[in-house]
């Protein structure tokens, strides 16, 4: 191989002459058509400095430069030409772009150097119109929505969409087409971690919101991708504790512009978007468990190891569990919320499911602190911690997430990303009742300053309810001030009349 100083830099190609040397590296390529152009094959070429340039050329060219150049290989180019680049999507920021013609001499390299020459976009940038096109963004995806196939120009297409969000929790709506939402059916449904990394991807407004595409096959997309920036984010991403359904993190939204809605115009939404409701807790839902265990570095859900006796267990005697997250078996679990409320204003009904450190800023205390040690899966979930209980009757204001599972699919239980305050609450009414009739308590909820309601209408009952749809129950006292203390709910069997 010749001396690297042989080599002209990519950004001292000018078209003032022809008989440049370049080594160079595929980063990407693919075939083209276009009206003027006709069939061509594309190329993204990167030097051993990093800077990079679009190269294209004939097709009848395209077996040849292939078998030289297969992507993410080096290899020698000599005598090729630049000329001005144009049109709407550039791959690349450069001014010019290179013409491989049939007088171009092509060889393999021997340079092992295996740098993929990342220009990862900044979520800011982004969103306020300053970086220009020819970037690479990369986030954990959220929100991943079912492939569709819908039709485009007379033609079924398939597209899937979801948002990115990086490690400060700031996102980025996304959507891919075709052969980039195939690479997704996979996960669709699925709990679990993708990291998504596009390159050269294209920027474009949807509905008054920026959003991430591919720019038809000139995009290259990587998931969970083997590779140090990916690493990186991951263990940024689960320093950060956002893990878990991404709702721990309340930088996803702006919650001062978040709009203030009715559980009904929640319901009614037609778009994912973020949005305030003020609500009363009217039960919590014993369908579900009010925690999980969960890997206390990512959050995350784990599985027991079958054949070990769970029951006899306690905290000190830290069992085996499998987390997939970390791909190994791990002690270091522990009790993390999974709150289901059942919320009701004036409008309506719906669900709520808190997470995480969103659950404590309610409850007031660890999850660790209320569960009794046990690894074994809960007998009858309707007996529940009193401070628990204790929140059946009192109104909160909610930041929640409208996702589409809710806008497409009718699901009537949302995601809380925050507990809010603020003064705007105050002087909204709802309905029947106005906010003059509530009174405001201060409470500092881990760390984090939590607007609570507490109604003090005498016709409100202060008696728990675990469920809208019992009609008959009666409760034992609260009389216990042990934090750990559990009430046994007793359900009145109804009697049938001969």
């Amino acid at each position: 191989m010749s001396k690297m100083t042989t080599f002209v830099p990519l950004t001292k190609l000018r078209p003032f002459k022809d008989n440049w040397r370049i080594q160079v590296k595929c980063l990407h390529s693919w075939k083209q058509n276009t009206p003027f152009a006709g069939d061509t094959f594309e190329m993204v070429l990167a030097d051993q400095w990093g800077n990079k340039i679009h190269a294209t050329s004939k097709r009848s060219l395209m077996q040849r430069i292939q078998r030289v150049f297969p992507i993410d290989s080096w290899g020698v180019i000599e005598h090729v030409t630049v000329t001005p680049a144009g049109g709407q999507y550039r791959t690349t920021n450069y001014k010019y772009k290179m013409v491989i013609a049939e007088d171009a001499v092509l060889s393999r390299s021997d340079l092992a150097d295996d740098r993929i020459f990342l220009s990862l976009a900044n979520y800011e940038e982004i969103e306020n119109g300053t970086k220009r096109p020819a970037f690479h963004v990369i986030g954990r995806i959220h929100e991943l929505g079912d492939v569709q196939t819908v039709q485009v120009s007379g033609e079924d297409r398939k597209r899937v969409q979801f948002r990115l969000v990086d490690a400060e929790g700031n996102n980025l709506a996304c959507c891919l087409w075709g052969t980039y939402a195939e690479q997704l059916e996979p996960f669709t449904g699925k709990d679990q971690t993708i990291i998504c990394l596009i390159r050269f991807a294209k920027i474009k407004e949807f509905r008054g919101e920026l959003q991430i595409t591919n720019a038809f096959d000139a995009s290259r997309l990587f998931l969970n991708a083997m590779i140090p920036e990916v690493t990186h984010l991951t263990e940024k991403l689960s320093n950060d504790d956002l893990s878990v359904g991404l709702v721990q993190k309340p930088s996803l939204y702006n919650r001062n512009d978040a709009e203030i809605k009715t559980i009904s115009e929640a319901a009614e939404a037609t778009q994912v978007e973020i949005c305030k409701i003020i609500c009363t807790i009217e039960a919590i839902d014993t369908d579900w468990s009010w925690f999980y265990i969960g890997c206390n570095r990512h959050q995350k859900r784990v599985n027991k190891i079958p054949n070990v006796d769970y029951g006899r267990m306690t905290k000190k005697d830290k069992p085996l569990f499998r987390c997939e997250h970390c791909r190994s078996n791990i002690n270091t679990v522990g009790s993390k919320f999974k709150l289901h409320l059942v919320v009701k204003d004036d409008s309506a009904t719906c669900n709520l499911m808190l997470l995480g450190s969103v659950g404590k800023s309610i409850v007031a205390v660890d999850a660790e602190e209320l569960w009794d040690g046990s690894y074994e899966e809960i007998e009858d979930p309707e007996i529940l911690p009193e401070p628990i209980l204790s929140l059946v009757g009192k109104s909160f204001c909610f930041g929640i997430s409208i996702t589409l599972d809710n806008v497409t699919n009718g699901s009537d239980t949302f995601v809380v990303l925050e507990v809010c305050s603020g003064d705007k609450v105050l002087t909204i009414e709802t309905g029947s009742q106005s906010n003059s009739d509530m009174v405001t308590t201060s409470s500092t909820m881990s760390s984090r300053s939590a607007m609570m309601l507490d109604q003090i209408s005498s016709d409100e009952c202060p008696t728990p309810i675990t469920k809208r749809k019992e009609d008959d129950y009666d409760l034992q006292d609260l009389t216990s001030s042990s934090k750990k203390q559990c009430i046994k709910i007793i359900k009145q069997e109804k009697t049938k009349n001969d």
